[in-house]
């Protein structure tokens, strides 16, 4: 993942060192061009996979004394991209494309008991013979490289403040790493890692979109750099089956960026 987004900084550089030049001709009617640079986190929610085996309670030390344990399941993701926007000025209403990074992160942790701080996975069956593994947590990471399309409307506007809504989508042209790994309670079970993982992992799907909406705010005077915050709203993961270790049912998250406002 380290290789991958030096990579995709190596090729924003040369676009973030543009300087900021002056719309030419800012009257009502006329596009402007701007180009964005973002930066952000989306977190999307679902829940573990029927297909993975865990068994939080499977041990004890006495009879009356078992714990049941717990499992927990967290997936986020970090967004880079640069968007060029034309921007209508008469009717606030404005289109944008560009490329987009998406690194999404999906990790299960657990407990099989108050006192045990690891799960049990269980990754064979043959017979009467059934294999667990003594698991801290299960580790998968995705990431692409993706096109967005944005469609933003600016409904309120105050001095330097404006209040904006958007709608967009981004389908990923690339999947430039994909991979799922495991953190044992032992570490003489490492050996065993493509034994156990080969229980777990399924045929994912390598390429990935969504649907989202936002709304945010931006500060910032005309033909200067102009700085934007926003929320997105309760989204949809357009693709299926894109993760090994969880189904995602929507995506929630934020997003800055920075306008830059270029000359024709």
């Amino acid at each position: 993942m380290r290789k991958t987004l030096l990579f995709f900084c190596a090729l924003l550089m040369p676009i973030i060192g543009i300087k900021s030049q002056e719309l030419s001709d800012n009257s009502p009617g006329k596009w402007g061009k701007f180009l964005h640079v973002e930066s952000g986190y989306i977190y999307p929610e679902g829940t573990i996979k029927e297909n993975i085996s865990i068994r939080q309670n499977i041990s004890s030390n006495y009879v009356d004394q078992t714990s049941n344990g717990n499992i927990s399941s967290e997936t986020s993701g970090l967004i880079l991209g640069v968007r060029w926007e034309y921007f209508n000025n008469k009717f606030k209403v404005g289109v944008s494309t560009g490329l987009r990074y998406t690194g999404y992160r999906s990790e299960i942790t657990g407990s099989s008991s108050i006192n045990a701080k690891f799960f049990y996975l269980r990754y064979s069956m043959e017979g009467s013979d059934t294999k667990f593994a003594r698991v801290k947590s299960l580790i998968e990471n995705n990431d692409f490289i993706s096109i967005p399309l944005e469609l933003i409307w600016v409904p309120l506007q105050y001095n330097s403040v404006d209040f904006f809504a958007k709608a967009g989508t981004d389908v990923s042209i690339l999947n430039v790493n994909r991979g799922t790994r495991i953190k044992f309670q032992e570490s003489n079970m490492e050996i065993n890692q493509d034994i156990v993982l080969s229980g777990i992992e399924t045929t994912t799907n390598k390429f990935c979109s969504t649907l989202y909406s936002s709304i945010g705010v931006k500060f910032g005077k005309e033909n200067k750099p102009n700085y934007s915050f926003e929320f997105f709203l309760p989204s949809l993961l357009l693709s299926k089956n894109n993760f090994n270790l969880a189904d995602i049912d929507y995506l929630e998250g934020f997003k800055l960026s920075i306008q830059f406002p270029i000359r024709k």
